[in-house]
């Protein structure tokens, strides 16, 4: 729970400019978004379940990616409460 809510900060203060994330988190995140939404996939959707495997193992390796780079914040957030 205390990850997602850190989480949304994150990318409320990456929007804002306060904090910026790393080239490899926003390549992902473009990448994957697209991937899900774009029509075409490497299985295609229309396979009932075999379709849907290879969007939710995107979707995991963006969440995935999305936590190792909350870490980062929260050490970001941390040195900036201590005034460094």
């Amino acid at each position: 729970m205390r990850n997602r809510k850190t989480m949304w900060l994150m990318i409320r203060e990456t929007f804002s400019g306060h904090y910026r994330m790393s080239l490899l988190t926003i390549v992902i995140a473009v990448v994957s978004i697209a991937y899900i939404i774009y029509p075409f996939d490497l299985i295609p959707d229309y396979i009932p379940v075999l379709g849907w495997i290879d969007d939710a193992i995107v979707f995991y390796l963006l969440l995935w990616r999305l936590l190792i780079e909350t870490k980062r914040y929260s050490r970001f957030k941390a040195m900036e409460r201590r005034g460094c």
